[in-house]
């Protein structure tokens, strides 16, 4: 059941990948395609320097880093006791505006809002309530940067500590932008 409710959201996700052309095949070219084209720089991670203080007041819950390595990079933002909310972040360079990349996108959900997030160009938030879970994705353009997120729990969980939290997380993804 929890994979049925993040199956529109990483639709989205994948949409908003095809939308962003000029991707190489090749998966050690797309990551240093991602990393300016400059196969010496670092591929940018969206947990570097990501300041999730905020993200666990709003939630009421701790959290834990995960990045991965330098081979398989990973931005997961886990919970500290099980069953709580987990969060997998992404990003996306694409040379248009997240407004022409949500036109192409599927959303079938009836609750998508449009918060207003300091920093950004634009921002989405999309929230769907299963059976036994609650998930939100959450978009947000800097540039040409697109950065999102999957969060998703299952009963019990607090939905509206899970919309607090994500409005703090596009916060936090939006300042630590490069």
């Amino acid at each position: 059941m929890k994979y049925a409710v993040l199956a529109p959201a990483l639709l989205a996700l994948l949409s908003l990948a095809a939308c962003g052309a000029e991707e190489p095949s090749d998966p050690d070219a797309a990551a240093s395609a991602s990393a300016s084209g400059d196969a010496s720089k670092e591929t940018f991670n969206p947990c570097d320097g990501l300041d999730i203080t905020p993200v666990e007041k709003a939630l009421g819950a701790q959290l834990r880093v995960e990045k991965g390595t330098s081979a398989a990079p990973r931005c997961a933002l886990l919970p500290e006791e099980s069953g709580g909310t987990a969060y997998e972040l992404n990003y996306l360079p694409f040379d248009g505006t997240l407004a022409e990349a949500w036109k192409t996108m599927d959303v079938k959900s009836k609750e998508v809002s449009e918060p207003e997030v300091k920093g950004a160009e634009d921002a989405r938030l999309v929230k769907q309530q299963g059976v036994n879970s609650y998930a939100v994705t959450g978009f947000v353009q800097n540039g040409t940067l697109i950065q999102s997120f999957n969060s998703v729990d299952l009963e019990p969980y607090d939905g509206d500590a899970m919309d607090r939290a994500a409005q703090a997380l596009l916060e936090q993804l939006s300042a630590n932008a490069p």
